[in-house]
């Protein structure tokens, strides 16, 4: 028999593995390298009350698989958290009881463990397999962003922006468009900005204008100057609407006053052109000065005087969310795929621009030596930043290193206070603990 995986020859009736790499095969001549096939080799040979037997298990595949490092890792995760108990005891009862014993395993597998969706139906439908429960599931198609991301519970419209922006930065705009739905439906500006541009280019789904000029609207009327701009520019061309100069000017207008580059170019074009409005080259120069520098809210100038300095005293544009929120959503990204280093490493980005969360999580890393080396002294600096900013479970781990003297010396006092500030901002388990120091 010829070797799929070395494509060496060896006799298959004095052994059924590749002498050369140790690949077993299957009578139909088949390299076992899927957990599946893997399972059921074992079952096979030693019997399917084998599976119970966990370190066994896992020695076996071990023996016989070394190669397959990755299908053992599974199976020793789905083995040790019990998958194989739970479906062995349910193997002859009704169809729907199997099912639902094989959702909780998933579910925990998912949850517990970390693995994603569709990996988790693999691996418990392999083990079930061999303990005799047969189950299947449809995973012919494609899981949707919602099935493999949105399990994380996130409800919070700010959130579900960041992630929208981390996954349009990273180009998977499938999965970005679900996120800046999420948190568009919830009347987030930006994120209704963002479903404006999707929807115009046909990005992450099916072009649509009228929706694309809905969301632009939206966005405008939440004060997105970018959306503002856009509504004036589908004013203009008559794209799902009329063509209105009046409008269209109005709405550049208004999106320059912003600060909005894009808008400020077109006024000064309009002005400059006698487009959607009179001609006035004098405007137009004094608009083109603004394109140096459009930080700041720009209030247009008059005929017969000077531009105006911006007021200190009126509150600036808000730019759109980056850096901190996004760098932040990243590390989660990377802990999610059980990469320690990389969450380390974008925690601490994001804490350096100010992120309260990002701080306290960098902390954590530092606390915890999860991605980094232990540093208590760092973790408590960061902890000590993150509880400045009212963050109760910074101030619940400063409450923790005083009592348990980590760094810093014993001090009950100090513990007891850090808890109460943490508990009078909803932290449940410091005012359990506070109940008890008392």
């Amino acid at each position: 028999m010829k070797c799929e995986r070395c494509g060496k020859s060896f006799d298959e009736t004095k052994q059924d593995y590749c002498g050369f790499c140790r690949t077993v095969h299957n009578k139909n001549g088949e390299a076992v390298r899927d957990l599946k096939g893997i399972l059921g080799y074992i079952t096979d040979r030693f019997g399917r009350e084998i599976i119970l037997d966990k370190r066994r298990t896992d020695a076996l595949i071990a023996d016989f698989f070394p190669k397959e490092t990755s299908a053992r890792r599974l199976c020793y995760v789905a083995l040790y958290d019990g998958c194989a108990q739970k479906l062995y005891a349910v193997r002859e009862k009704p169809f729907e009881v199997r099912c639902a014993a094989a959702a909780r395993c998933i579910k925990s597998l998912r949850d517990e463990i970390g693995l994603k969706g569709r990996v988790a139906a693999d691996v418990v439908e392999a083990v079930g397999c061999a303990v005799g429960c047969e189950i299947s599931f449809k995973k012919s198609e494609a899981l949707p962003a919602s099935e493999t991301e949105a399990k994380k519970n996130i409800t919070d419209p700010a959130e579900q922006y960041s992630l929208g922006r981390h996954f349009d930065r990273i180009r998977e705009y499938e999965k970005a468009l679900y996120w800046f739905e999420s948190a568009a439906l919830q009347d987030h500006g930006e994120a209704e900005y963002y479903m404006g541009s999707y929807r115009l280019e046909g990005r992450g789904g099916i072009q649509n204008l009228d929706q694309a000029r809905e969301w632009f609207v939206r966005g405008a009327e939440n004060g997105v100057a970018q959306a503002e701009y856009m509504v004036g520019y589908f004013h203009a061309e008559g794209i799902s609407c009329e063509v209105d100069e009046d409008k269209a000017f109005q709405c550049f207008l208004n999106a320059a006053k912003k600060g909005c580059a894009e808008a400020i170019n077109m006024v000064a074009l309009c002005y400059e052109n006698g487009v959607h409005t009179e001609k006035n080259l004098e405007l137009a120069k004094k608009w083109r000065r603004q394109l140096g520098d459009n930080t700041e809210p720009i209030m247009p100038p008059s005929e017969n005087e000077a531009p105006k300095l911006p007021d200190p005293d009126v509150e600036t544009p808000k730019q759109l969310p980056d850096d901190g929120e996004e760098l932040y959503q990243s590390a989660r990204r990377c802990l999610a795929e059980k990469d320690a280093e990389g969450a380390a490493l974008f925690y601490k980005r994001a804490a350096e621009t100010g992120h309260a969360r990002a701080q306290c999580s960098y902390g954590k890393c530092l606390y915890t030596g999860n991605g980094v080396p232990k540093d208590p002294a760092e973790a408590f600096r960061w902890f000590k930043t993150a509880a400045d900013s009212n963050l109760n479970i910074a101030q619940y781990n400063l409450g923790v290193m005083y009592l348990k003297g980590v760094y810093v010396p014993k001090d009950l006092t100090e513990a007891k206070q850090w808890f109460d500030k943490a508990a009078k901002n909803g932290h449940e388990d410091a005012a359990k603990i506070l109940k008890k120091l008392k």
